[in-house]
């Protein structure tokens, strides 16, 4: 994997992490925790599946942790 489609598949997780929160807008506070830990849980399973396939090409990568584009840290 390259640079250009390592970062191309980051971003490609990102979005769709944003989009499964936005979806979940309509749903009470207890059930919209609950699933925004699950699917934050399942991102970052998949983003450190990602980070191992660029470990060797890029191991300062791999220190740092994606967040939501909606996240204004």
């Amino acid at each position: 994997m390259n640079g250009y489609e390592y970062l191309r598949e980051r971003n490609r997780l990102m979005q769709h992490l944003e989009e499964q929160l936005a979806g979940l807008k309509g749903l009470g506070e207890k059930e919209r925790q609950a699933e925004t830990a699950r699917l934050q849980a399942v991102f970052d399973i998949k983003l450190a599946e990602l980070y191992a396939q660029v470990a060797t090409e890029y191991p300062g990568e791999r220190r740092r942790k994606a967040r939501a584009l909606s996240d204004p840290r």
